[in-house]
């Protein structure tokens, strides 16, 4: 996938079971980065109780496979947020930390005067992009060169445009292998195009962007194509993501990780990458082993 190791965020909430080391082992088996997230979030969603100690045991087990993970957050209970990171610290953990939209910005230049140099906001989805632009400059502000951010589910292209990210992650990429969307970035253009299944105007329209993610037009044109290409599919839409972090790149430039005491990637002395780092999310593992093996199928038919 375009030279970039394949980027994964995958949740406690959802991945707590034995069969994640095995997931861990298939993404590894090529050059991969994984970001572990507690997924507090969707368990208050669905119901899920997570402990400290289970999280804290899961990030301890699973440490040399996870490039980083996040703090354990208290969504609309800062000081709790700011006692979970202090409590995995104290457990021998570098969380990554985690600063929500409406929390007193004073915890945000805590975490800063601490030495984080990289922190993760989270609680941006469903704040009016009028709202949450003025908040997020704020904050890129407040941690000018002294952190990098972040972005927990921000793909909002205007916001992605306008502000350097060293990393964000991404559920909505597999929303083709769901629903049955095609969703591809132009590079050419810094554009997205989205288009549904049996759309034959659509996909004759974009003929040529379909084709450079080697993928067959035909594979549009009904569901049973759509299911049985599940692996192209799923390659191209992760390909998509790809492009379109190349394309922040270059628009930005490379965000460097500022070095730092409590910096959550270098806790092993392995080097801190260049931004931006997109992050395909997924909640379930056959996503991306579809994602996996249609990417490395080209690979290993060139070998």
């Amino acid at each position: 996938m375009s030279g970039e190791p394949f980027k994964v965020l995958c949740s406690y909430a959802y991945f707590r079971t034995p069969a994640f080391a095995e997931l861990l082992e298939e993404v590894h088996a090529g050059p991969a980065l994984v970001f572990g997230d507690s997924g507090a979030h969707s368990a208050r969603t669905l119901g899920i109780t997570l402990t400290l100690d289970g999280y804290a045991a899961w990030c301890h087990e699973h440490d040399h496979r996870l490039t980083l993970y996040a703090n354990l957050d208290v969504i609309g209970a800062p000081e709790a947020t700011w006692r979970n990171q202090q409590a995995l610290q104290a457990r021998g953990l570098t969380p990554i930390p985690v600063f929500h939209t409406g929390e007193p910005w004073h915890y945000l230049e805590r975490y800063l005067d601490d030495g984080h140099t990289y922190i993760a906001l989270g609680k941006l989805l469903g704040n009016p992009l009028a709202d949450l632009l003025p908040w997020l400059e704020r904050a890129f502000t407040l941690a000018q060169g002294r952190a990098v951010f972040h972005g927990f589910g921000m793909t909002t292209w205007d916001v992605l445009r306008r502000l350097p990210f060293y990393s964000v992650d991404s559920s909505t990429w597999n929303q083709g292998l769901r629903f049955g969307v095609a969703k591809l970035f132009d590079q050419h253009t810094g554009t997205w195009s989205r288009f549904l299944l049996r759309d034959k105007p659509a996909v004759l329209r974009h003929l040529d962007l379909i084709r450079s993610y080697r993928l067959d037009p035909r594979t549009l044109a009904n569901r049973a194509a759509f299911t049985a290409a599940q692996d192209q599919v799923a390659a191209a839409m992760a390909e998509s993501y790809r492009r379109a972090e190349t394309w922040l790149r270059h628009r930005h430039g490379l965000v460097d990780l500022p070095p730092g005491p409590r910096n959550p990637v270098t806790r092993h002395g392995a080097p801190g990458l260049p931004g931006l780092h997109l992050y395909l999310a997924s909640s379930a593992r056959a996503p991306l082993q579809h994602a996996l093996a249609g990417a490395r199928a080209p690979l290993e038919a060139a070998r």
